[in-house]
């Protein structure tokens, strides 16, 4: 009895893992069971383009770099004037200063972008704003200026009881004066005595690209390539402007569309040419660059925005102010709280300082 009751024990258990015509192997739990089964409905990874927000940057809040924060640079202690007109202060390269403000005190020590950049860069640089509203360089270093600007007579350059200078910025006006390069060369000549080192860039803006040159201006662009040579160095800023919102040039990666407003005040019928913000940012990151052999790209910009910067870097307060004529579309503001628009330009500053398009003017 014993023997049979082994027997059906043993086939009550076995019967249960055989396999038709196989080897004996145990069923696995069904929660481990792998079958290929095809699904009516597959899924479907989509691939969802995060856009960047155009009204904040994304990064960490920004916080303006203090003395103590700052490194040894190769520009510590340089000293940088900016000579030019309103074609330059503007855009807050410099900041703006009254045309019948002589001092060269209250001239110096500006705290413009261009300043901030170096200042962002680690290095204690000191700005001069030698930019006076309407006035040529035969204005403001040919001994007698003739702008109808308060100053009839006047001799700017005696007002330099300082004249050592590391760099000097030279930014013609609107409508050229004189013979440039005798303008130009007075100018060199007048800095080298202080410090026959001193070093100089040729700021071109916007304009010389936008209406027809009068013969004065146009020996100014017919005469970049002679500038270069002789050791000047060119910054041209005013035509990247230009071929952006004309559209000759894209803004890499940009999301944005431009116009000539992008860049450009619209304060009355007669004010609509001056560059804006955006345009000054890159002018002043354009001349750091050009001095420093620095790459833009990754520079920073959340300065430019921000009034506990500086007062004057107020983007409502100077929209309100030069924004006030005809129905004008204008994003700058947009652009320079953009990393990603921010970054775009970065990239054609440094691909339009490396092309010198310049020396093909005709």
């Amino acid at each position: 009895m014993k023997r049979i009751l082994a027997v059906l024990l043993t086939l009550v258990f076995v019967l249960p893992f055989a396999s038709c015509g196989g080897d004996l192997k145990p069923v696995e739990p069904a929660a481990k069971q792998t079958e290929t089964k095809k699904d009516p409905k597959p899924n479907v990874t989509k691939t969802v383009e995060i856009k960047p927000d155009e009204s904040e940057d994304p990064e960490e809040p920004y916080t303006p770099p203090t003395d103590s924060e700052s490194i040894s640079h190769p520009l510590d202690g340089k000293k940088f004037i900016f000579i030019g007109n309103s074609y330059t202060y503007y855009g807050k390269c410099v900041l703006e200063k009254k045309t019948t403000n002589f001092s060269q005190e209250d001239r110096s020590h500006d705290k413009g972008y261009f300043y901030q950049i170096a200042k962002e860069n680690g290095a204690d640089i000191e700005v001069t704003n030698w930019t006076y509203g309407g006035h040529t360089l035969q204005d403001t270093f040919g001994g007698n200026c003739s702008a109808d600007r308060g100053c009839d007579g006047h001799d700017h350059s005696a007002d330099l009881a300082d004249r050592r200078y590391d760099y000097v910025m030279i930014q013609e006006g609107g409508t050229a004066k004189g013979d440039f390069l005798e303008n130009v060369n007075r100018i060199i000549s007048f800095f080298r005595a202080a410090n026959p080192n001193v070093k100089f860039c040729f700021l071109v803006h916007h304009r010389f690209y936008e209406k027809e040159l009068t013969p004065e201006n146009r020996k100014v662009m017919e005469n970049l390539d002679t500038l270069e040579d002789m050791g000047v160095t060119v910054v041209d800023w005013g035509r990247l402007v230009v071929d952006v919102h004309k559209g000759v040039t894209a803004v890499p990666g940009s999301e944005m569309t431009y116009n000539r407003h992008s860049f450009i005040i619209s304060k009355s019928a007669s004010d609509g040419h001056h560059q804006n913000m955006l345009a000054g940012y890159i002018t002043s990151l354009m001349t750091w660059c050009a001095v420093t052999g620095d790459s833009a790209v990754g520079q920073e910009y959340r300065f430019t925005g921000n009034p506990a910067v500086n007062s004057a870097f107020d983007f409502m307060k100077y929209r309100s102010k030069y924004y006030t004529y005809g129905k004008v579309i204008t994003n700058f503001d947009r652009a320079l709280k953009s990393k990603t628009e921010v970054l775009g330009f970065q990239q054609l500053i440094d691909e339009y300082l490396a092309a010198k398009a310049y020396r093909n003017y005709n």
